[in-house]
């Protein structure tokens, strides 16, 4: 399968947007369900801000590698934000097999982010337009990055 990188940029912006609006709006409740996956140690705790932050962050990297595009600096963007989603994808399904209970966000989770990653990593690492190195750095910090949430939510 030949995508080009226009189409993953702005196939991975529009999942992006949609899988927020599946936490948040549509069906939304993702805050609630979050805390009772990792409920927080304080009563005052709340990291809205937080999730509204990250996932601002994270459309924002989706705009850089519309903005940088065909380019290294654009695969890069595009890679590191396509493994953080996937990592999330998975994060999603294991809050899912451990309350037993829907996420909102684990339907875009499940398919959008984990089969645009596994056809960007065709695509782009199976080319040699990105590395394999680089790439194994980009998963590990998705993953990193959910242990780092959960690490700090237990705070």
């Amino acid at each position: 399968m030949n995508v080009t990188f226009s189409t993953l940029a702005i196939l991975l912006t529009a999942a992006v947007i949609l899988h927020v609006t599946e936490e948040f709006l549509v069906p939304g409740g993702f805050v609630d369900w979050y805390a009772q996956l990792m409920p927080p140690k304080t009563e005052k705790k709340n990291n809205t801000g937080f999730l509204v932050w990250i996932n601002t962050l994270m459309m924002f990297v989706c705009a850089l590698a519309l903005y940088f595009g065909n380019t290294g600096l654009g695969y890069s963007f595009w890679y590191f934000n396509a493994s953080i989603a996937a990592a999330n994808a998975c994060f999603h399904l294991w809050g899912v097999l451990k309350l037993k209970a829907y996420s909102p966000g684990v339907v875009t989770g499940f398919l959008l982010y984990i089969p645009l990653f596994v056809i960007g990593t065709l695509q782009l690492v199976g080319t040699g337009l990105f590395p394999l190195h680089k790439a194994i750095v980009a998963i590990a910090i998705g993953i990193g990055y959910h242990v780092f949430s959960v690490i700090r939510q237990a705070k």
